[in-house]
């Protein structure tokens, strides 16, 4: 039981004890919260039986191929990897209706697409870009993408996303495959179709607020976000050279994801809001740790000292956020946001009197914080020191 259903249970008995809700009432809730635990639980399970599974689909491919690859010639092997893409696809597909394998049809699907993905790569090896056959697998490329995404926004909100983020990987096959561009040029055109889709994305979340008429929309704009953490590095790092000044615009694409989060979290309409998001903006804060000391690190050459002000600044306004509203996941990770960069300056000037009485002091004050926290709880109604 999740700590979620040991809150509801406590809620439980201190309505049932100030007489707020019989017994009869109390006892129905109870074995309401443990069904719904039951089935959270299961549909868990399935998730995670359904991952390993399609991480053991992909060992048992490359133990096949490890066999295989050398007895087959680049056309056999291009030819296998689209062979069972499609069936692993299809299969998937299939299973989608039936909600007691869906975990498996989405992970059979998402494997069935790298695999597809991987053999329109693999085909240059066969038939150069430009030729005949390798404009025709880039406009394959092109079309997979669209086909499925068409398809997928019928009957899931999950594989819509999936597709998403695939079909920029897909464009790019398409685009070196189909056409004349540098690569440069490529990753440009991929830039605009990203902020194209986000755009489109916005407008059609901002028309339809309760998510009834898109429910796909939501999720799919989240992989977009993702995705352009890949497209603006390589545009940074790669495309305009900026070397260690690179860093900069990929914090800012974290700055606005983080934005957006927060905005998702307090002030999104209902039908937009997420469970999920308190775990993004986790992922986003332990982000922002290891970019926020490459950054210092590398761009600016600065000192731990500055490290520790930037990243450990910005653990401690994500403590103090989270705490505020109840966020356990981003605690989590706005505490190691400072302890990173606090023990990476100890480390740095280890051997200092100086660094260690600060390492002390600073030790002295969480725990003087922590108790400062814990008189603040005793003094609310139902936490007297008697409980």
């Amino acid at each position: 039981m999740g700590d979620g259903d040991n809150q509801i249970h406590a809620a439980i008995d201190r309505w049932e004890q100030a007489r707020l809700i019989d017994g009869t009432v109390a006892t129905t809730l109870r074995e309401e919260v443990g069904r719904h635990a039951e089935s959270s639980a299961r549909r868990l399970s399935q998730y995670v039986l359904a991952l390993t599974g399609a991480v053991v689909l992909v060992i048992a491919g490359g133990v096949f191929f490890d066999w295989a690859w050398p007895l087959l010639d680049d056309r056999a092997r291009s030819a296998s990897l689209a062979g069972i893409g499609f069936g692993v696809l299809v299969l998937g597909v299939r299973l989608e209706s039936s909600t007691r394998w869906l975990p498996a049809s989405l992970l059979m699907q998402t494997s069935g697409v790298a695999l597809l993905l991987l053999s329109y790569i693999y085909s240059e090896r066969v038939w150069p870009d430009q030729t005949a056959v390798g404009t025709l697998i880039g406009l394959a490329s092109l079309a997979t993408p669209i086909v499925l995404t068409a398809r997928s926004m019928r009957r899931s909100v999950v594989m819509p996303a999936v597709h998403m983020a695939a079909g920029f990987a897909f464009l790019a096959v398409f685009l070196d495959r189909s056409t004349p561009l540098s690569g440069d040029a490529i990753v440009w055109a991929l830039d605009l179709v990203l902020a194209g889709a986000i755009l489109v994305m916005v407008r059609l979340l901002v028309r339809d607020p309760s998510g009834r008429a898109h429910p796909w929309a939501l999720n799919a704009f989240t992989t977009s976000m993702a995705a352009g953490f890949a497209l603006v590095s390589v545009t940074a790092f790669d495309t305009l050279s900026m070397s260690d000044a690179g860093y900069l615009p990929v914090d800012v694409w974290l700055f606005l994801c983080a934005g957006l989060t927060l905005w998702g979290i307090h002030r999104a309409p209902p039908g937009l809001r997420r469970g999920w998001f308190e775990r993004l903006l986790a992922c986003e804060v332990l982000a922002r740790l290891w970019l926020g000391l490459l950054t210092v690190h590398q761009t600016f050459d600065g000192p731990p000292e500055a490290g520790l002000l930037v990243v450990g600044g910005v653990g401690v306004l994500a403590f103090q956020h989270a705490d505020r509203h109840g966020m356990k996941e981003v605690m989590g990770a706005a505490s190691l946001a400072f302890i990173a960069p606090v023990w990476w300056w100890a480390v740095d000037r280890g051997g200092a009197l100086g660094g260690v009485l600060a390492l002390l002091g600073t030790a002295g004050f969480l725990f003087w914080a922590s108790g400062r926290k814990d008189q603040a709880v005793d003094g609310l109604p139902g936490h007297g020191a008697g409980e």
